[in-house]
């Protein structure tokens, strides 16, 4: 059951722009550092193609690159495509089915367990060509990314939170839709070292 007041949920949108941020961040922009760059987006042909565009930007920005409105007066000419962006969702239930008794009404369905998952997926490509060398000075190939929200439930009690979506949501406004489960992240990052 898909419920929004809008034509697209929110968590849809954070799950796609979650999942573009993560792809981003593989794109290393250091060798343009400083450059003049155009930014050409005419291959990019996906949903949230201006979020996509607008976090090149500032990351571009971020490097110290200034944006040319046209290739002849840029450095670097900047290509970017998308090889998927988009959203999936699987649901697993165990129970029982509503159970019709004819004129003496019906048995309800029981669910004793459930799980709904959604991740969102970005395959970015980037590549910056030099604009009078014309060779490459970043070629991704491309950048995969997922991000992730999963809730659970177990005999009406619920909902347990988990994934990158989640984790998000909790860091930046405080709040949660449910019980969060501990993120395996610093775990991991300690092991690392």
């Amino acid at each position: 059951m898909k419920q929004s007041d809008t034509s697209r949920t929110g968590l849809e949108q954070l799950l796609i722009s979650n999942a573009v941020d993560r792809s981003l961040d593989k794109v290393d922009f250091r060798p343009i550092a400083g450059a003049k760059v155009h930014l050409k987006t005419e291959l990019l042909d996906c949903v949230d193609k201006n979020y996509i565009i607008l976090s090149t930007k500032s990351r571009l920005l971020a490097t110290q690159c200034t944006l040319a409105d046209k290739p002849e007066d840029a450095d670097v000419v900047v290509e970017l495509a998308s090889g998927g962006v988009g959203t999936d969702r699987t649901e697993t239930i165990v129970g029982t089915p509503e159970i019709p008794l004819g004129i003496m009404g019906s048995i309800p369905k029981v669910n004793f367990y459930e799980r709904n998952k959604a991740m969102g997926t970005a395959k970015l490509s980037v590549l910056a060509t030099d604009v009078k060398t014309k060779q490459p000075v970043i070629n991704t190939g491309f950048a995969l990314a997922r991000s992730d929200h999963q809730h659970w439930t177990m005999f009406g009690a619920g909902p347990v939170l988990s994934g990158s979506v989640a984790e998000q949501i909790k860091a930046n406004t405080n709040q949660a839709d449910g019980f969060m489960m501990p993120s395996q992240a610093p775990a991991a990052r300690t092991a690392q070292r």
